[in-house]
């Protein structure tokens, strides 16, 4: 293989790396910020979440989408599941059906890839495809 496209190929991967952990942040900081400013036990229990959490999330949702290259923009499907186990881990209550929570929690991220496909449509061109 040629030593450009072995560099190309760690670059991307690199790059994909940075956006899950951008999408799985995004989760984490949406649960534990709202918490930490309203106190409440679930972070979807106060308006502050809905009001200014989610939108703060789409921004952020759009920003991967953004950054992302190729279809890596589906990432942002983390945020929702982010948030959950997040959740889940700081009011210690994991059962048993997490796995199928985290799935089901997936769903709700739909906004959040939403965004981010828009995202990739308004990066300039000559990142598309890099």
């Amino acid at each position: 293989m040629h030593p450009i496209a072995c560099r190309t190929d760690r670059e991307n991967m690199s790059r994909r790396w940075v956006i899950i952990a951008l999408a799985l942040a995004t989760g984490v900081a949406l649960e534990l910020g709202i918490h930490l400013v309203t106190g409440r036990r679930e972070a979807w229990d106060h308006p502050l979440y809905w009001t200014v959490g989610l939108p703060c999330a789409g921004l952020a949702a759009l920003a991967i989408g953004l950054m992302s290259r190729e279809a890596d923009w589906l990432w942002a499907f983390l945020i929702a599941p982010g948030q959950v186990m997040t959740m889940m881990l700081r009011s210690g209550e994991i059962g048993n059906l997490w796995p199928i929570t985290l799935v089901l929690s997936s769903i709700l991220s739909a906004p959040f890839v939403a965004a981010a496909f828009v995202g990739s449509r308004l990066r300039p061109s000559r990142w598309k495809q890099q």
